[in-house]
C-alpha cells in the first residue's frame, strides 16, 4: 500500500473513532439571550450540567431585539457540550430598575429529544437545533426556547422575585437616572411612546400569548403602484416582532377578496409599522398604526362567522401629490368576507433635496375609541408630547 494512501486511511480511521466516542447527549450548541421590544435588559446567563458550568452569554449593554429574537453578547463554552440540566440568570430590568437573579432546573429530557431531531424552519429548510435562548422580561419573567434556523420551540417558563432596586441608595446615580428619564429625548422616544400606548403587560410574559392562524397582506387602490417597495412588521403584547409568512408580502387586488391559504399561525399584533416607497424614491410613506384594543375579539368573531384562512390586510388609498399624507385601512379578510376594522394616516416624506427632508405630519394613527392602558410600572410613566391622527 502506498504511504500516502495509508496516511489518509489512518486519518479517516482516527476521525471515525473520535466521532464514535462523542457522547450521545453532547451536541454543538450555543447560548443566547432575548428581551421584549421596547423593554431592554442587560443579562448574564449561565448553563450547568451536574453542577459544572458548560456555557454562558452576557451583555453589559441594554438591548431589546424582540421577544424570542436573539441578541449578541459575549458567549462562552466548548463547541460540543452536554444538554444542560439547570440555568442561572441575572439582569437589570430597565423599565422598573429592578435587579433579578435566580437559578432554575431545566427539563433536560425534553431538550435532549429536540437535539436529536431535525425541524423544517420558515424557509422550508431542514435544520438542527443549535441555540438555547433565555428571554428575560419585566416582572421577573423568564422564558427558555430552543431554536433551529428560524424555527423556535418554547421549552419552559420561570418567574423570580426581584432582589432590589438597582443602586437604590446611590445618590449620584439616582440624580443621573432622574435627569435621564425626565429628558425630552427620553420622554418623546419611540420606546416611551410605545409604553404609553400599550403599558407594561406583566401577565402576558407569565402566561404567554395565544397564536392564531392568519397572515399579513397588502393592497393599494392604485394598481400601477403595487410595485412600490412595501415593508410591514407588527409588534405583539409580549414584545415579539412579527412579519408576513411570505416574502414578498402577498399582494391582494383592491376589489377582490383574498383567496390564499394561511401556512401557519402567529400572535396577533397590537401595532403595525409600514413603509411604502416608490421605485424612484420620490414617494415615500410611513405609518405607525396602533390597532384596536379588541382586535383579538374581532378576529375570533370573524373566524366563527366566516371561517379560516384569514388575512390582516393593510391597504393604501389613492394618493394626492399635493398633500403631506395619504390614508389607508386595515381589514380582516378571507375568501368569503372583508371587514374594515380601522382607518389610518400615513405620513409622506418631503423628498426635496434640501435639509428639510422630513415628515410634515406625525406617523402615528390611533383607532376610534382607543383606550390608553392603566400604567402598572414602579417608575411613573413620563407622558410623551407626540402628535397623532385618530379615526373619528
Amino acid at each position: 500500500m502506498y504511504p500516502k494512501v495509508r496516511f489518509f486511511l489512518c486519518c479517516f480511521l482516527i476521525i471515525g473513532l473520535l466521532a464514535s466516542c462523542q457522547p450521545k447527549d453532547t451536541f454543538d450548541w450555543n447560548a443566547a439571550w432575548s428581551a421584549p421590544k421596547y423593554f431592554a435588559c442587560s443579562p448574564t446567563v449561565e448553563y450547568f450540567y451536574q453542577g459544572k458550568s458548560i456555557a454562558g452569554v452576557s451583555s453589559n449593554i441594554g438591548n431589546d431585539p424582540g421577544w424570542g429574537i436573539t441578541s449578541g453578547g459575549y458567549v462562552g463554552g466548548e463547541k460540543y457540550k452536554p444538554v444542560p440540566d439547570s440555568i442561572t440568570v441575572n439582569w437589570l430590568c430597565e423599565a422598573d430598575r429592578y435587579y433579578y437573579k435566580a437559578s432554575f432546573r431545566l427539563p433536560r429530557e425534553k431538550m435532549l429529544e429536540l437535539f436529536q431531531k431535525k425541524v423544517i424552519d420558515s424557509y422550508r429548510v431542514q435544520q438542527e437545533y443549535s441555540l438555547i435562548v433565555a428571554g428575560m422580561a419585566p416582572g421577573g419573567n423568564v422564558t427558555i426556547w430552543m431554536q433551529a434556523g428560524t424555527a423556535s420551540t418554547e421549552i419552559c417558563k420561570f418567574k423570580t422575585m426581584n432582589k432590589e432596586i438597582w443602586r437604590e441608595n446611590d445618590i449620584d446615580y439616582n440624580n443621573f437616572e432622574y435627569k435621564a428619564r425626565h429628558s425630552e429625548t427620553y420622554i418623546n422616544s419611540e420606546m416611551n411612546i410605545f409604553r404609553y400606548l400599550h403599558g407594561i403587560p406583566y401577565s402576558v410574559w407569565e402566561k404567554g400569548e395565544k397564536e392564531y392562524d392568519y397572515d399579513i397582506g397588502f393592497t393599494t387602490e392604485e394598481e400601477d403602484k403595487k410595485d412600490y417597495s412595501i415593508a410591514i412588521s407588527g409588534y405583539t403584547k409580549d414584545g415579539s416582532v412579527i412579519y408576513s409568512n411570505e416574502d414578498p408580502i402577498p399582494y391582494i387586488k383592491w376589489n377582490e377578496n383574498v383567496k390564499l391559504k394561511v401556512a401557519k399561525g402567529k400572535k396577533l399584533p397590537i401595532q403595525f409599522y409600514i413603509q411604502w416607497i416608490s421605485q424612484n424614491d420620490q414617494e415615500w410613506y410611513e405609518a405607525q398604526i396602533v390597532l384596536p384594543n379588541d382586535l383579538e375579539n374581532q378576529f375570533i368573531e370573524f373566524q366563527k362567522r366566516y371561517g379560516t384562512d384569514i388575512f390582516l390586510i393593510v391597504g393604501m388609498d389613492k394618493v394626492s401629490d399635493n398633500k403631506t399624507h395619504t390614508f389607508g385601512r386595515v381589514c380582516l379578510e378571507n375568501s368569503k368576507e372583508k371587514i374594515e376594522i380601522m382607518k389610518f394616516r400615513a405620513a409622506k416624506l418631503n423628498v426635496e433635496k434640501t435639509r428639510k427632508r422630513k415628515y410634515e405630519v406625525s406617523k402615528y394613527s390611533l383607532p376610534k375609541d382607543f383606550i390608553f392602558p392603566k400604567w402598572q410600572g414602579r417608575e411613573p410613566i413620563m407622558f410623551p408630547e407626540f402628535d397623532y391622527w385618530q379615526e373619528k
